[in-house]
């Protein structure tokens, strides 16, 4: 009974530690439309779409900060993301990411980075310019490498490695360069070095 209790506390908190808050309204694309205010919306997504590329009409959304893309099929982000300087959350996951886009290294606004499900080998060097990033989930990529950068994001408080496998020396590496940072791991195997 306290494994089971233990297990969903685990789950629990995992998702809500990367989910946007209850009480922000999150419009899809969908209900976009000429009549809707542009500078009151803070949250959009376009969750499973099934695009290759976003609209150019997302730029003429000033004050977002919530931008959720996840389950489509983009490799790429358009340039004007990187003047959305209010973003502080956004959702990747389950795209065609083999790197991140260089747009996200200069939000420095950006708090909570979902990566999960996508081709990423690692991470660039630039991502310290995200400097408010508390949480990078990167959960089933083929990660083989962390940038060293890492340890100049003063905000981060958690990274997601579910999913993937590592060996002891690189976890152990990762928790002496930030032992301030909350690892997820999966068992460490002899499978990489």
């Amino acid at each position: 009974m306290k494994v089971l209790f233990a297990i969903s506390l685990l789950l629990l908190t995992s998702s809500t530690f990367a989910k946007v808050p209850d009480s922000v309204k999150v419009y899809h694309w969908s209900e976009v439309s000429d009549t809707l205010d542009r500078d009151e919306v803070v949250a959009l997504s376009f969750h499973k779409m099934k695009l290759d590329s976003l609209p150019a009409e997302l730029a003429q959304f000033p004050n977002l900060q919530y931008l959720i893309v996840s389950k489509n099929k983009l490799s790429s982000l358009p340039d004007f993301v990187s003047e959305m300087k209010d973003l502080i959350y956004i959702d990747l996951s389950q795209n065609r990411f083999k790197e991140l886009p260089e747009e996200i290294c200069t939000l420095g606004s950006l708090e909570k980075l979902i990566l999960n499900r996508n081709s990423l080998k690692t991470l660039p060097e630039c991502i310290s310019g995200a400097a408010a990033i508390t949480y990078i989930d990167l959960w089933d990529n083929p990660i083989r490498t962390l940038p060293e950068a890492l340890v100049d994001l003063p905000q981060l408080k958690k990274v997601d490695l579910s999913g993937i496998k590592f060996s002891p020396k690189f976890q152990e590496d990762w928790y002496e360069k930030l032992p301030r940072v909350k690892w997820v791991f999966e068992e460490p195997c002899d499978c990489m070095n």
